[in-house]
């Protein structure tokens, strides 16, 4: 196993706890009932949702936050021979990227529960990610599942969009019915109206006998998503205004009109106001699709969820190209929370892909992705006159604690507000450098 790392804030594991299948505690690590002032014996048998609190143990993941015995903790589970192991991190102060590192380092992956492969369609609940931002958006986005009016998934490309449309979708009264989705990018703007509409037999040199539906035909009672709905032509754009104020739609060639019962979600990466003020998307078929507007953040606003993310695409790859990658190596690990990602979670995934079809071994490493440092971080980061990191943090706690203690003329009360950190916490750290006020 590992050995947890001491890295950014105040963290640090504190044991961990063993259940049987029915969640009964069966065991507590010395650590953890020296950490937590508990006698095992007292415990034992005790449902984990008692110790474990402040969970939606329903829609759990094998990471997530709680509340053990009054502190905030981040957990995460192993899964070996019929129990459960909950690895514990104290969680003195807010997340930080370093706490994330940590995290993962300390974590023993060879019996975990490898992540089946995804279905067709994405639920909520796989939707990777810990972060409050991404909490959040899925919670905003399953209240907006419940209505039948348009939605507008806005956010930069990569960022899981049509993932967000799937789940929308699956939590709607729709979710038996159809979900078709559409690239309004990769149409060529003559066929556009053809493969939205459909058309009737001869109505254009080629057409078939017997015609054609379209796209919102298709998706009949279920729900039509129009990804890049800032590429649709002009000229359909009006057609599709008339879908959503009649409910009905025209196949060209043709002259019945046929009555649809569709729901409407479009997703963009651009800004359709602006686009509406350069003439290029009509303004009244932006307010109808402005219903809800659901803002998906990139990753680099949800810096929580990358190492989640990176172990989840591990887990599948490893079952898609048979590896047996455990870990990510440190040097990797800070790569990866420092770069910028401009192409989201969808690059992400690329760059794992890449580095596990080339990796020996059990570990990601810089090597394994072919990649260099990314030269928007400040050359003093890059420096390989850097000390460990460990080092590095813990000379810069030293002078900070040492600062904090004389500009307070040594009350530790003081000094701790002045740090902003827990009284138990400074305590702790003067006692593991040897400080002396």
């Amino acid at each position: 196993m590992k050995k947890a790392l001491y890295l950014g804030r105040n963290y640090i594991e504190w044991g961990s706890l063993e259940t049987d299948k029915n969640g009964k505690l069966v065991s507590a690590c010395q650590d953890f009932c020296a950490h937590f002032s508990i006698n095992e014996s007292d415990w034992l048998g005790v449902a984990i949702k008692e110790i474990v609190q402040k969970v939606d143990w329903y829609h759990r993941k094998n990471v997530f936050f709680g509340v053990v015995f009054g502190y905030s903790c981040l957990v995460r589970i192993i899964e070996s021979n019929q129990h459960y192991v909950y690895r514990v991190i104290v969680r003195e102060d807010e997340i930080d990227v370093s706490e994330m590192i940590s995290f993962m380092n300390s974590i023993d992956t060879t019996k975990m529960k490898k992540r089946t492969l995804p279905k067709k369609l994405y639920s909520f609940e796989e939707i990777i990610g810990v972060s409050q931002t991404i909490d959040q958006v899925k919670e905003l986005g399953a209240r907006i599942a419940t209505s039948n009016s348009t939605v507008l998934l806005t956010g930069e490309s990569g960022t899981g969009k049509e993932l967000f449309a799937q789940a929308i979708h699956g939590l709607s009264s729709r979710k038996n019915n159809p979900f078709v989705a559409v690239n309004c990018a990769a149409i060529p703007a003559e066929l556009f109206e053809s493969e939205l509409f459909g058309y009737e037999g001869g109505a254009f040199s080629g057409a078939k006998k017997e015609g054609k539906p379209g796209k919102i035909e298709l998706a009949q009672h279920g729900t039509l998503f129009l990804d890049e709905i800032s590429e649709l032509p002009y000229p359909a754009q009006g057609k599709l205004l008339r879908v959503l104020q009649e409910r009905e739609i025209e196949r060209l060639g043709g002259t019945d009109s046929k009555s649809v019962d569709i729901r409407i979600i479009t997703a963009t990466n651009r800004d359709l106001k602006v686009l509406v003020h350069e003439g290029k998307f009509r303004q009244d078929l932006f307010y109808r699709l402005f219903v809800f507007d659901l803002k998906i953040p990139s990753l680099r606003q949800r810096k929580e969820d990358i190492l989640p993310l990176a172990y989840s695409f591990i887990d599948v790859f490893n079952e898609k190209l048979g590896r047996e990658v455990r870990y990510i190596d440190f040097k990797l690990q800070e790569w990866l929370l420092e770069y910028d990602w401009p192409g989201n979670v969808r690059e992400l995934k690329a760059y794992i892909e890449r580095g596990m079809n080339i990796v020996e071994g059990d570990t990601l490493n810089l090597d394994s992705l072919t990649i260099q440092i990314n030269p928007s971080i400040p050359a003093e980061k890059q420096s390989t006159s850097l000390k460990p990191l460990d080092e590095e943090v813990r000379n810069a706690e030293i002078k900070a604690i040492r600062r904090a203690l004389t500009e307070t003329k040594g009350d530790r009360t003081q000094a701790a507000q002045l740090l902003n950190i827990h009284i138990a916490s400074l305590y702790r750290k003067i006692s593991k450098y040897n400080l002396k006020d």
